[in-house]
């Protein structure tokens, strides 16, 4: 895909993202495309739902399995404004999700919320090594308007 298609898919995890948040939840959003067309959306509905695992990600690749009746995701890309927790990373390894692209990265993040800091040394990078995934990284898309979600949000890890 090129960078354009990337900053369109981007867009629609930020309107999910910005939509949580005008609704009370912690603004994270996510974005499930396969050739071109996005299969599922979905944002964070943990603070409302008290569910620790209603993660957008986590949600996203619920919808898509749904969706395409498929437990492999391996020809769809993930649009994800910030980057996935270890849970969401283990859900999106697990669908066999091809490409992964990302708005914001928590070693970046860390200057807005210590929160980021909870994972120290984790990346999605690091966590497909570790399962021996080939999940392709893509980091930056929108990363401004990404991070820009984040400054000054209450974001907690549990809920």
């Amino acid at each position: 895909m090129s960078q354009q298609d990337h900053e369109q898919f981007m867009a629609a995890a930020i309107e999910e993202a910005m939509a949580g948040a005008a609704a009370g939840e912690q603004p994270f959003g996510g974005v499930v495309v396969r050739g071109g067309t996005i299969v599922a959306r979905a944002r964070s509905l943990k603070v409302g739902s008290y569910d620790a695992t209603a993660h957008a990600e986590t949600l996203a690749v619920g919808q898509a399995t749904r969706a395409l009746r498929a437990r492999s995701l391996a020809d769809c890309t993930f649009y994800a404004t910030c980057e996935p927790c270890p849970m969401c990373c283990g859900a999106i390894i697990n669908s066999e999700i091809g490409t992964l692209v990302i708005g914001a990265r928590f070693h970046k993040m860390r200057r807005f919320s210590e929160v980021f800091g909870a994972y120290h040394d984790y990346s999605v990078e690091a966590m497909a090594r570790l399962t021996g995934s080939r999940l392709q990284v893509i980091s930056g898309v929108l990363e401004a308007r990404c991070e820009a979600l984040y400054r000054g949000a209450r974001i907690t890890v549990n809920g």
